[in-house]
């Protein structure tokens, strides 16, 4: 099995994350993200870990998964 190291792992998130962010609002919800584009949030806090090792990739990815959806749904339903 390969091993990938915690940043490979949260680079990967990062990426899957915007991704999805961005199908969401151009084919399922039809709205511009005209906010501090909301598909670049996971990679705001993808540099914020790399910057700072504050704890855990693993808490990193929940910490990224809970705020980028929080904001999507926030922004695309209110």
């Amino acid at each position: 099995m390969i091993k990938m190291e915690e940043p490979v792992k949260l680079a990967i998130v990062t990426a899957v994350l915007m991704m999805a962010v961005t199908i969401f609002f151009k084919n399922i919800v039809h709205e511009s993200q005209d906010v501090v584009s909301l598909s670049s949030i996971p990679l705001y806090l993808y540099v914020g870990y790399l910057m700072g090792k504050f704890g855990d990739a693993k808490v990193w990815m929940g910490t990224m998964l809970f705020i980028t959806l929080a904001m999507a749904v926030f922004y695309a339903f209110f």
